[in-house]
């Protein structure tokens, strides 16, 4: 072989490797999301399952000393309230509350009844007795595409339609001191989001918290990154987000998983996640793929 024709070989294999790496790439990436949808599934599951065993989802979160309410009778701002746990209790991004969360709650379902049995529920989910607890990454939480703290979730759970903070008043499925029963739910499951992929912003507090750790809402543009002022404001929750190009998978409450773009018309992503909107929804104009 001539001198030429190894050069015209050389060049040709550098071509070919040139146009494969995006190809590599990009299939990298889909084997990522859809093992994240395969998370998503897997979190659908496991609460399906406790809702089957406890006949109500698992709060969203928590405060210390909580009545917990069935969902529709949790009390709005416009009813006055006798309950322990005030209406306009706001949840903080702060370690300084209960915060116990429907990541653990689902723990028992997603083979980490182990972990679930050693968690202190008498102590704040930031005490010394929770630290291991706090410590542990749990796969099942965290997007393979997910380059942030080991211990942070990648999923939420919806809270509210708005940007509003994590209250008992939301209209969300997974909100404070709250539990809604899957048939009561006006929208339908089917038509409501229960989790979505999220980004985690400085300072999180981790896969068991129930702040904007694991709670988000639909007040934001999926893929919205927050001005460092309102990460200040330990009251601002967030919205959805991902790392996957374009948008951000969902799982809805009877399972359905779903990639929706973050050019998603925000009126109907809001309407997909107030669970009593009492609105007809097509998906068609929220997804892509």
């Amino acid at each position: 072989m001539s001198l030429v024709e190894v050069i015209v070989v050389v060049f040709i294999l550098i071509i070919l490797l040139a146009l494969s790496i995006p190809f590599v790439r990009n299939m990298r990436e889909l084997t990522r999301r859809s093992n994240c949808d395969q998370n998503l599934i897997r979190l659908g599951l496991a609460m399906q399952a406790y809702s089957t065993d406890q006949a109500h989802l698992p709060a969203g979160t928590a405060s210390f000393n909580a009545t917990f309410r069935f969902w529709p009778d949790v009390p709005s701002p416009d009813e006055p309230n006798t309950d322990a746990s005030p209406v306009d209790l706001a949840i903080v991004s702060e370690p300084d509350g209960y915060h116990h969360n429907w990541a653990l709650a689902s723990l028992p379902y997603v083979d980490q009844v182990g972990l679930f049995q050693s968690v202190d529920t008498a102590a704040s989910i930031y005490s010394d007795s929770n630290r291991l607890i706090r410590e542990t990454m749990i796969p099942v939480f965290r997007c393979p595409s997910d380059d942030s703290v080991p211990t942070n979730a990648s999923y939420a759970g919806l809270h509210h339609s708005t940007a509003n903070p994590i209250q008992a008043s939301n209209d969300g499925l997974m909100f404070l001191n709250g539990w809604v029963r899957p048939e009561e739910v006006p929208d339908g499951m089917s038509s409501t989001i229960l989790f979505g992929e999220k980004l985690s912003f400085a300072g999180e507090l981790g896969w068991c918290s129930g702040t904007r750790a694991t709670l988000r809402n639909a007040g934001h543009a999926i893929n919205t990154i927050p001005q460092a002022d309102q990460l200040e404001n330990p009251s601002f929750v967030g919205g959805l987000g991902s790392r996957h190009f374009g948008g951000a998978s969902i799982i809805k409450g009877d399972g359905a998983v779903t990639f929706i773009s973050e050019t998603i018309d925000q009126p109907l992503f809001r309407s997909m996640v107030n669970r009593n909107d009492q609105l007809e929804l097509g998906t068609d104009a929220a997804t892509t793929e």
